[in-house]
């Protein structure tokens, strides 16, 4: 059962997470501390798996109660999330991640957002509690092995200078080890090897006696070997770390632990050492930094969708408002499209970053699957290469789904790609839509545990690769398991594809042989009902216009000239401020009232959501329109935005701006 400690100074808050983490992560158990010193008391006694750490509370505050956490031995191995009453500029990040948190996240937290941060950090705790234990184990073991041998070896020669014959006895023991057992003479040359040592390294017994431990090493382990050897000669005991070579030409990690053998005038006559190979700890060790790396690239690849959704806000509106000038020349006014054209196309790659980066906004939408093919089809056949023939079959009547269509999008992607790499020379991938209606009967018939008949949308992804055996087929779902080599693959597709199916009430069904391709079809429920499809556009509203005041604060200052500029062509009177501190000052220097405030969420100094809330007391009927690149703010919450909240995304048309300021004030004027 996993421990999670929640340190909060606000009751209610710690009333709701515990809640929530009681909800979706079964048999978790919640701590709650009302303080920082409380919290810190608790870590340390009540050893807790995981730590969620409020910034703000009166006393020790949150980075002061991580400082110690992370300096104190007996806690510095729990992963601490820090999250913040309101999320601030990128150094305020870092501040938090400097005292050694491991993420940083901002009230309202989006749940699945927490659970899925909580969760990675349970894992990363397992794995690492598990590698401690591993390495403390080995390090018993070595240390317990080698004593066995010493003493072994005392034994041995007491009993050969009685003249005691147990040579049965001792090649039993020897024989039924866990770990290589080897004898070395002063050259090096193995004198002895036990049959552990001989599948370590995949020679015949034969080969290896007379062989020279520099053999199995290259050129950088011999170094190493040669000055480990010189330490030994000097200290009968010592544990390094090797990689030998294995005859058909794989690495292996191993412990090597000699015990030096020094005859009665203080001579070294050769080693009798343990050999323990330490492939699947490497293993975990590579699972681990590699799960690290995904996360420094998803936080990366966020940033830089944010930075870029600002400047395609100002080349996309700046080529409309552009366009309402032109009139008369037609070859000018083409171009200025195509301008546009290009912007928009970079906002749909903007877009893909923060599908990657889990930073975008899921919303649910009535989805035809069809159209969101035709519309990627092209993205497909570049993502997959020429040397593959991509086959859609669409449906021709096919039902309608509910779903975020950037998490659709992704799902399809991650199996295009999986396909695409289960044939690197090259194949066929088929890409088909059909309506299913399922009974309890096919449920079984599939061994799918969940029955729920009903009316689904099937999405089938088949390739001609190379196929998977059993074994295989019942682990490609779960978090880092890939069956392709170092460096190729993360382990992660599949199960960000059993994901997001999952979360959407769906399931996921796989067929494949060795050598015969795979099949992956993917089933989501059907929109009961008649629903239409959401019109990405609604019908344009008749008057936009308006004379009311309104705050524009952004610290880009293109986007904020931009803003203002499309303002003043709808009438409205504009205050400019470049941060939340500006807001304040602009606000106490203005002699009458603001209607409306306009509002990035992450700025330096201070951000959209606190200046909004300082200033609604001086302005109470002053509405507000949050906007951002990205959405893992204080806006969203349970993946949706807020209620009673405007949020307008980045980037934004003059007449997307329009409707939103105009639909925010209200349509009388």
């Amino acid at each position: 059962m996993s421990k999670i400690l929640a340190v909060d100074d606000k009751k209610d808050n710690l009333i709701a997470l515990s809640a929530l983490l009681n909800a979706l992560i079964p048999g978790c158990n919640v701590i709650i501390a009302k303080s920082g010193a409380e919290g810190l008391k608790k870590a340390k006694t009540e050893s807790p798996d995981t730590i969620l750490l409020d910034i703000k509370m009166p006393g020790m505050d949150g980075y002061e109660v991580c400082n110690r956490l992370k300096d104190d031995e007996t806690t510095k191995h729990i992963p601490v999330i820090m999250i913040s009453a309101i999320k601030t500029e990128s150094e305020d990040l870092v501040k938090g991640l400097e005292t050694g948190a491991d993420a940083y996240l901002a009230k309202p937290v989006d749940e699945y957002v927490l659970i899925a941060q909580v969760k990675t950090a349970l894992r990363i705790k397992k794995a690492e509690d598990h590698l401690r234990r591993q390495k403390d184990l080995l390090e018993s073991t070595v240390q317990k092995r080698t004593a066995e041998l010493l003493r072994t070896n005392e034994q041995l020669k007491h009993e050969i200078n009685n003249r005691i014959n147990t040579e049965k006895q001792y090649r039993m023991l020897i024989e039924t080890m866990n770990d290589g057992l080897f004898l070395m003479d002063e050259n090096f040359l193995i004198t002895f090897a036990n049959k552990k040592l001989f599948e370590i390294l995949g020679y015949a017994k034969d080969k290896i006696i007379g062989m020279s431990m520099h053999h199995f090493l290259d050129v950088s382990n011999q170094r190493i070997f040669d000055e480990q050897m010189e330490l030994h000669k000097k200290d009968s005991h010592a544990v390094y770390e090797l990689t030998f070579i294995r005859k058909d030409g794989q690495k292996i990690p191993v412990i090597v632990s000699p015990s030096a053998i020094i005859d009665a005038d203080g001579q070294f006559k050769g080693s009798l050492g343990v050999i323990t190979d330490i492939s699947k700890i490497k293993q975990l060790e590579a699972q681990l930094a590699q799960a690290q790396k995904m996360e420094a690239i998803g936080t990366l690849a966020g940033g830089i969708a944010h930075d870029f959704n600002n400047i395609l806000t100002t080349i996309i509106g700046n080529a409309e408002l552009a366009l309402m000038d032109v009139i008369k020349d037609k070859s000018l006014r083409k171009e200025i499209e195509e301008i546009k054209k290009a912007g928009k196309r970079a906002a749909s790659l903007t877009h893909q970053l923060l599908a990657f980066s889990r930073k975008q906004m899921i919303k649910p939408e009535i989805l035809d699957i069809n159209e969101l093919l035709t519309d990627i089809e092209k993205m497909l056949g570049r993502l997959i290469g020429e040397d593959i023939e991509l086959l859609t079959i669409p449906e021709p009547e096919l039902w309608q789904v509910e779903i975020d269509p950037g998490q659709m999008e992704q799902v399809i992607m991650n199996l295009a790609v999986n396909a695409r790499d289960a044939m690197p020379k090259g194949g066929k991938l088929t890409i088909e839509t059909a309506n299913a209606d399922l009974n309890k009967n096919y449920f079984r018939e599939h061994g799918i545990k969940e029955e729920k008949p009903g009316h689904y949308v099937m999405l089938t992804v088949s390739d001609t690769g190379s196929g998977m055996d059993k074994e295989t087929r019942e682990h490609i779902f779960e978090p880092f398991f890939t069956t392709k080599e170092v460096g190729k693959g993360t382990g992660l597709g599949l199960s960000t594809v059993y994901g997001i199916v999952k979360q959407n009430n769906g399931f996921v069904w796989v067929y494949s042989e060795p050598g015969q391709g795979s099949t992956f079809k993917v089933y989501l429920p059907k929109v009961k009902g008649d629903a239409e499809p959401e019109e990405k556009e609604q019908s344009p509203v008749d008057d936009l216009s308006g004379s009311e005041t309104v705050l524009i604060v952004e610290d880009n200052d293109s986007l904020r000239n931009f803003a203002q500029k499309i303002l003043h062509i709808y009438g409205y009177r504009t205050l400019n401020a470049e941060n939340g501190e500006d807001a304040l000052r602009v606000c106490k220097e203005h002699d009458g009232q603001i209607d409306l405030m306009i509002t990035d969420v992450v700025m330096p100094k201070m951000g959209g959501r606190e200046a909004a809330e300082r200033l609604q007391p001086l302005y109470p009927q002053m509405k507000v329109i949050y906007m951002s690149g990205y959405t893992d703010d204080a806006i969203v919450h349970h993946g949706v935005l807020e209620p009673g909240l405007n949020f307008l995304e980045k980037p934004f048309t003059p007449e997307g701006l329009g409707k939103k300021v105009r639909k925010a004030l209200g349509s009388e004027k």
